[in-house]
């Protein structure tokens, strides 16, 4: 009995025991992508059967005995972690996506595919790798994260264009710009400003960034031929969030911060003092030179004096710390996101503000969306995609306006007043730069929708017909009052100009696509058809004679004037594509595409685009098996196609066309040029433009090579690519005999070629369970020639821009300059082996604005809870016309400011220098000195982040699933030899003219926090 009682107490106590070393760990496992619950994930303690798995929320409950057990997270698609539960009563996981386990889907031309079975050349951007930048518009996502890409903003102006080129410039006078798809709408993205005012606007900052899933940027025929006519400068495909399956999630992000000049403008100023002692010694120089001494007498018999005789005592206004300002951004971001089995949900609502630089710009954006899912049945869908916006523009007249505020101010002398005694603005000149950034009174309003309807409906298994119809109706308003502090106002007693103008786009599409696996074979066909429109209307109207500022509606004028242009066009489409694949590693793929253009002539309305493409996954062959631990993709890929462009002409361009008159009032069209038929004040028409009706498509012809590599489970991905583009039909003006009545005549004649490659390469260097390390490098070279050209021809002011068969584009033309002498100071030439130098005649194509390489690098780290980012953005080789150093190192040749360039001048024997000696003979008009032709080079910290998630036991206590802090900097540091205020912008963006700098607002130098919350 004792025996019996001692051994059940022992059992008792082991019990005891056991019990008292099991509790319960309670958790949420999360997705680090979307911070949600993931249900189904299994959670085991390692080494033994006791297991479980989450529910809906993600939430689990699990029974551990000790301190050092291990719990394992495993799900498909993540990679799997193992985490020691010590003393802990919670542990809260969050699931990294394992890549490497799933394929790849990418966004292509009317669909998805997966990138392993991909022929052509894509790049993609993911919206959460750019998330909380701040930006206006998305095509600012493109800047140095895809290879191939190049884009510059044309300016620091909030909303203002951006110049983005695919592959290269594809056409001379035409549209070299990419074309934009949103959720499968060819959008408008053409300035639709009535008045550049300095600088064109960008369209597509009507777009909330926020609302991106992602960018797929299609480069070779292959990607591109799908879409045809407009197809020849590349495509960039952007996908906008949608719903998903589960309960709904709330995200809440918002940032606020400042921005500043990234390089201080007064770096070039030149104060008072300084300016009249250069005068000074400008007017001794050339006397000397015309009268051989100063004490020479000139031919009236007056004595040298100096135009300034006391220098010391000069007044010294800084102009550009009167224009300019420290400017404030700020951006709120909500979306709720949701649904179930039959309806899936996307609701977003934004607002972001940007002040600008310079007085008085700034940009506001309020927008929402809505994206709907619904399953009708299990074989129908039906859905829409639409976009709200409304921005305003305060416009600053700045950029290519010789009388903006930012050239006026260097124009100015620092020895001027900003007011006359009695207060008024002083005005020797042009307007006073402080007055055209305080009276300036320029509003441009623009609505947007952008919307989409579809059903998709499966006829059978793998068979599915969509039918789409999309709109894109932009509506944009401006209003301008030059009031009487204005020298244009006052000379008018107040002057207003109203613009209204109305693009309105609609398309339907409708596409079938069957799809099947047939053994080793796999099949994708689609056929499909397209019917565009676009309606572009605009009305201005002019008003002089206010009673006072006060009135600034032209209804208050005492003189009127107004007038209104419309045009349309339309496009009709057909097209195919084959994908075939066998054994999933011999892929070959065939597009084609007929449009019809109502720009052209009856003779070649149509337009035919065929590609072919092929690609080896030599990875999956046999012989590839002993290296497969090493090498985990290896493919080559190849293509060929056509694409094509409308965009280098009028909407009649092809048409005899008639123009009228009637007192002085334009009857014609947009692209209809007036003629002179009014006949003593009575209407009459007369011909204007002779007709072609063999004008067709400029064509590119595009052939492009690929090799896509990965490397220990792909941790390490490399993509290189070589292209050679043949753009041939250029639409160009080209002269004609006079005695047909016209100079010129629109025809198909010219040559261009781009050729290049681009390499990318993206490395996961550390993967540890606290502490990870991606980088992304990309690197591309395009060389741009024209070969094929009627006649050379130069173009922008001063023709300094010369377009030459045999040369690149934006190339320079100018005098090229040796030196200077280090004996006399003046400038040594190229005469080009002639004895003397003639600025009329010694003339040279010197430089271009295309780079040799663009590209960037990103590096993202993070440990723990915390995150970093630091993404470089770099461009080489290029040339920058710094036209302001022919304005302003004018040697005393004018009356106006002067930059610090003019410092650098010889001013003794010795001085080794390429700035001459202040005179004449150096700084004459006729001449366009090489040496401001520089070197646009530059690498730049475009963006640094730094980012703490605060843990999630703490976070959900307030009932946030997730909260992020951030501050972030963008334009932080830049590395360049470019003396002007920034190498990026450009004065008066296009084909012909590009990498000119005059006086264009600098891009900002911001720093923002901000912060992230998702419920």
């Amino acid at each position: 009995m004792k025996k019996t009682l001692l051994l059940t107490c022992m059992l008792l106590l082991s019990a005891i025991s056991i019990y008292a070393q099991t509790r319960t760990v309670t958790g949420r496992v999360v997705s680090a992508d979307e911070p949600e619950g993931i249900p189904g994930v299994n959670i085991l303690v390692k080494g033994s059967t006791v297991g479980t798995a989450t529910d809906i929320d993600g939430r689990y409950s699990i029974s551990v005995n000790s301190p050092d057990d291990i719990l394992v997270f495993s799900f498909i698609g993540y990679n799997t972690q193992e985490i020691r539960v010590a003393n802990r009563s919670e542990v809260s996981v969050t699931l990294v996506s394992d890549t490497r386990a799933l394929g790849e889907v990418i966004v292509v031309g009317y669909g998805e595919q997966d990138r392993r079975t991909l022929t052509s050349a894509i790049s993609s951007i993911r919206g959460k790798d750019v998330e909380n930048v701040p930006i206006v518009s998305p095509d600012q996502f493109l800047q140095g994260r895809a290879p191939g890409v190049v884009v510059n903003s044309e300016s620091g102006e909030p909303g203002g264009g951006m110049n983005i080129r695919i592959r290269g410039t594809t056409s001379i006078t035409g549209n070299s710009d990419p074309l934009y798809v949103i959720d499968g709408v060819p959008i408008i993205s053409n300035n639709l400003a009535a008045s550049t005012f300095g600088q064109p606007v960008n369209p597509l900052a009507d777009l909330n960034p926020a609302d991106i899933e992602s960018m797929e940027i299609l480069k070779d025929a292959s990607a591109t031929a799908i879409f045809g006519a407009r197809a020849a400068n590349g495509v960039v495909l952007i996908t906008t969030k949608r719903g998903q399956t589960g309960k709904p999630v709330v995200n809440i992000s918002m940032y606020a911060g400042i921005s500043e000049p990234w390089r201080d403008p007064n770096r070039l100023r030149v104060d008072g003092p300084t300016f009249e002692r250069l005068q000074n010694e400008s007017r001794r120089n050339n006397w000397v030179d015309r009268f051989g001494s100063l004490e020479a007498l000139n031919p009236a018999g007056q004595a040298y004096s100096d135009p300034f005789p006391n220098p010391d005592q000069a007044i010294d206004t800084n102009w550009l710390d009167e224009i300019f300002q420290t400017g404030s951004i700020r951006n709120l971001d909500a979306s709720v996101a949701g649904g179930d089995e039959k309806i899936k949900y996307f609701v977003s609502a934004n607002n972001f503000f940007q002040e600008g630089l310079v007085r008085p710009a700034d940009f506001e954006r309020s927008s929402a969306r809505m994206n709907l899912d619904f399953m009708v049945t299990p074989r129908l869908k039906i859905g829409t995609s639409a976009t709200y916006s409304v921005n305003t523009r305060n416009r600053a007249l700045n950029g290519n306006a010789i009388e903006g505020a930012l050239s006026t101010a260097f124009f100015y002398p620092s020895n001027f007043p900003v007011f006359n005694e009695d207060g008024t603005y002083f005005r020797p000149f042009w307007e006073n730069p402080v007055a055209v950034a305080n009276e300036t009174d320029y509003l441009m309003k623009t609505t947007r929708i952008i919307g989409s309807v579809f059903a998709d409906w499966e006829i059978a298994d793998g068979l599915v017909f969509r039918s789409t119809w999309s709109i894109d109706n932009n509506l944009v308003e401006e209003d301008r009052y030059f009031n009487t502090f204005l020298a244009a106002g006052a000379a008018l007693n107040g002057s207003a100009q109203s613009f209204v103008t109305r693009s309105n786009n609609w398309i339907n599409e409708n596409v079938l696509t069957f799809q099947r696996d047939f053994g080793n074979n796999n099949i994708n066909i689609l056929l499909g058809n397209t019917l565009q429109e676009n309606q572009f209307l605009r009305t201005q109207a002019f008003g002089q004679g206010f009673p006072s500022n006060s009135f600034k509606r032209i209804e208050s004028a005492a003189v009127k004037n107004a007038s209104s242009t419309g045009t349309s066009w339309g496009i009709a489409s057909f097209f195919t594509r084959v994908n075939y694949g066998f054994k999933g590693k011999y892929l070959f793929t065939a597009n084609m595409r007929a449009d019809a253009s109502s720009r052209f002539g009856a003779d070649n309305r149509w337009g035919y685009f065929p590609s072919i493409a092929g690609a080896w996954r030599m990875v999956d062959e046999g012989f590839m098996e002993n290296l497969r631990s090493t090498v985990s993709d290896l493919k080559i890929r190849a293509s060929y196609g056509l694409t094509g462009n409308q965009g280098g002409i009028g909407d009649f361009q092809a048409l005899g066309l008639w123009g009228g008159m009637r007192g002085g009032l334009n009857l014609g069209g947009v692209g209809q040029p007036s003629g002179p038929a009014s006949y003593v004040d009575a209407p009459g028409i007369a011909p204007n433009q002779l007709a072609n009706p063999d004008l067709k498509w400029e064509t590119t012809a595009q052939f492009n090579i690929g090799l896509d590599v990965g490397l220990w489970s792909d941790r390490l991905t490399l993509t290189f690519d070589y292209y050679d583009k043949q753009t041939r039909d250029l639409l160009l003006n080209v002269p004609v005999p006079k005695s047909l009545g016209f100079s010129i005549l629109t025809q198909n004649f010219g040559e261009m070629q781009n050729r290049g490659f681009e390499l990318g390469i993206n490395a996961s260097i550390i993967e540890k369970q606290d502490f990870t390390w991606n980088a992304n490098f990309n690197v591309s070279r395009n060389n741009n020639l024209v070969t094929r050209l009627a006649f050379p021809f130069s173009t922008f002011t001063r023709d300094y821009v010369r377009v030459e068969e045999g040369y690149p584009l934006n190339s320079f033309w100018v005098h090229v300059q040796e030196g200077v002498d280090p004996q006399t100071g003046d400038i040594i030439w190229d005469t080009m082996g002639d004895e003397e130098f003639n600025p009329n005649v010694h003339r040279q194509i010197f430089g271009t604005a295309i780079p040799r390489y663009v590209g960037g690098f990103t590096n993202t780290l993070n440990y723990k809870n915390w995150d970093l980012m630091a993404f470089f953005q770099f461009s080489e080789g290029n040339n920058t016309l710094n036209y302001g150093r022919f304005f302003f190192e004018h040697g005393g040749e004018r009356a106006t400011g002067y930059t610090t360039q003019q410092l650098d001048r010889w001013q003794q024997p010795g001085d080794i220098t390429d700035v001459p000696r202040m005179a004449s003979r150096n700084y004459s008009a006729d001449l366009r000195p090489s040496r401001h032709v520089e070197d646009g080079s530059f690498l730049r910290l475009k963006n640094l982040s730094l980012g703490y998630t605060i843990p999630s036991p703490i976070s959900s206590r307030v009932g946030i699933g997730r909260a992020r802090v951030y501050g972030m900097a963008q334009n932080l540091i830049t590395w360049t030899n470019y003396t002007g205020l920034d190498p990026e912008v450009s004065t008066s963006p296009s084909n012909l003219v590009s990498g000119v700098d005059i006086a264009v607002m600098p891009q900002p130098r911001t720093y923002t926090l901000g912060v992230n919350l998702t419920f």
